[in-house]
């Protein structure tokens, strides 16, 4: 709709409302792995991975923070068939590189924005933690090169750049392919820059 009736918002606004209000009657389902087959029969799982392409960015801040909460490892844990169908879908349609064209727009100026960028982290977190295998997967979608260029942004050090130097030491763990990319996205030398910043600097300061 938003697509279709761009300079007249009252067109789109109401089927956007009731998006909002699916998405949050989802969160629900987070609290219930044992649904999660369900929502994979249903193609739930696409759906979501499609919004966030949404030309409104609330929607895919939404998505994001909706599938770090049906990602959350603890909540994987309690019921690893739920778990596996749930992980079996979002691998299959390589939602890292989803999330990652999502991640290119995203003003982290923006509060929601930025904690989108930090839930995005945290939904490869859960993933890789669940499945360490999909670290390639993961690292072959484009992530490393994301995370190299976030750490060499040249702003004041802040939570989601720590989170993102996290990601990448997960993703470098026990993956000798990954430290092999590494190596030829010039990463060494970005990591050696980072660390004399933080020589010449006090970061209690």
């Amino acid at each position: 709709m938003r697509i279709k009736f761009p300079d007249q918002p009252e067109k789109f606004m109401e089927s956007e409302i009731d998006l909002f209000e699916a998405l949050q009657e989802l969160s629900a389902v987070a609290t219930v792995p044992d649904q999660y087959p369900l929502l994979v029969e249903l193609k739930c799982i696409n759906s979501l991975l499609e919004l966030l392409s949404h030309d409104n960015t609330d929607v895919s801040t939404k998505v994001v923070n909706l599938l770090q909460e049906l990602t959350d490892v603890d909540i994987l844990h309690e019921s690893e068939e739920g778990a596996e169908e749930l992980i079996n879908a979002l691998a299959e349609a390589e939602c890292a590189a989803l999330l990652l064209h999502n991640l290119a727009r995203l003003d982290e100026q923006v509060p929601d924005e930025r904690d989108a960028v930090h839930n995005t982290l945290g939904i490869i977190e859960n993933i890789t933690e669940f499945r360490p295998e999909l670290c390639t997967e993961v690292a072959k979608q484009g992530f490393i090169q994301w995370i190299l260029k976030r750490l060499k942004v040249k702003i004041p050090f802040d939570g989601n750049k720590l989170y993102a130097s996290e990601i990448l030491s997960i993703l470098l763990q026990n993956t000798p392919e990954n430290r092999k990319l590494l190596g030829e996205l010039d990463g060494i030398d970005v990591l050696l820059q980072q660390l004399a910043f933080y020589k010449r600097h006090d970061p209690s300061g």
